[in-house]
């Protein structure tokens, strides 16, 4: 259902569908837990998008994409 939103471009109905995975995989899925950060950031919701990513790298730090990619613009995101 989340890709399905998230092809849609309705990233707020996506992240909530990915929230419901995340939690039914226990907080341990590193596919389900991007996919979460990448609604997350397209909502323009970057305090959750830093939470999942560092969430993510705890127990996978070589996870591709994150450190470089979607983190470093999380937090520009913050700054006015």
């Amino acid at each position: 259902m989340g890709l399905i939103r998230e092809k849609e471009s309705a990233y707020k109905d996506a992240s909530r569908m990915y929230e419901n995975a995340w939690l039914l995989e226990n907080e341990a899925s590193a596919t389900v837990g991007f996919k979460l950060a990448f609604n997350y950031h397209k909502a323009k919701r970057y305090v959750e998008t830093i939470d999942i990513c560092q969430q993510i790298l705890t127990l996978f730090p070589q996870y591709p994409k994150l450190r470089g990619g979607m983190l470093e613009n999380a937090i520009k995101g913050l700054r006015p």
